[in-house]
């Protein structure tokens, strides 16, 4: 799956067991370090984010991955589950979960968490398709396929988008508008009922196949079957 100007967290967590002394006894602290890259150019990037526990409770201030080099360090106690969220204006907030097991023993974790750039413009491909070869009803089991679109919509209020969905085949362009209008039409409604304001999102319908994406020239292998891709493009942020 192929999505525009994408960036990832490469959040490597490194997950040591450091004793230290307490009350006469042995704590164990679990330091958690990594680094934030663009996913594009693989360089080091700085990206501010939080620290939560369980109850949704922010352990400590809003941390900062190192200018240079993108480094981000931490501490937490083991035996817990934690949250890692995405504060910085730059980027869409998510939430990404941090288990840290109970040890008392040396121990690493590796954990990669992918965040997209606040702008205009920005392009979410909806994969897997929430659709069937020429179907405009939901398929089942699309409220999974869905959850990440949807808490991306919940975790940003003031974000505007369009629904655009592209055929699986050439035809008519009425036929094509009709279904495409259809398809997205279902999509507003599964996330208005979820909570989302209908004002937010705009239905765009299309009348030609995906120029960036299109159906394959030869038919692929059984099982197989290309459905026009569904996007979810921000308007305003």
């Amino acid at each position: 799956m192929k999505t525009m100007k994408t960036f990832i967290v490469a959040v490597a967590l490194v997950l040591g067991a450091i004793p230290s002394l307490a009350q006469g006894t042995i704590n164990t602290v679990v330091t958690v370090a990594g680094h934030v890259v663009n996913a594009a150019t693989l360089e080091p990037v700085e990206c501010t984010y939080g620290l939560y526990d369980a109850s949704g409770r922010k352990i400590g201030q809003t941390l900062r991955a190192s200018v240079s080099n993108g480094y981000l360090v931490t501490g937490l106690q083991p035996g817990g589950q934690y949250t890692l969220r995405i504060e910085d204006p730059r980027f869409f907030k998510q939430d990404f979960p941090i288990v840290i097991p109970k040890t008392s023993t040396y121990l690493e974790i590796s954990k990669d968490v992918t965040v997209r750039a606040m702008e205009t413009g920005r392009k979410f491909t909806l994969a897997p398709n929430p659709f069937d070869l020429r179907k405009t009803a939901l398929k089942v089991g699309s409220e999974e396929l869905l959850q990440d679109m949807l808490t991306i919509l919940r975790m940003n209020p003031g974000v505007q988008v369009d629904i655009v969905c592209y055929p699986d085949a050439d035809g008519p362009s009425a036929e094509i508008a009709k279904l495409t209008q259809d398809r997205g039409t279902a999509l507003k409604e599964y996330f208005v009922k979820q909570g989302i304001s209908a004002q937010r999102l705009n239905v765009k319908s299309t009348s030609t196949t995906d120029p960036i994406n299109p159906p394959p020239l030869k038919r692929g292998a059984k099982g197989k079957r290309y459905v026009g891709p569904v996007y979810i493009v921000v308007t305003s942020v």
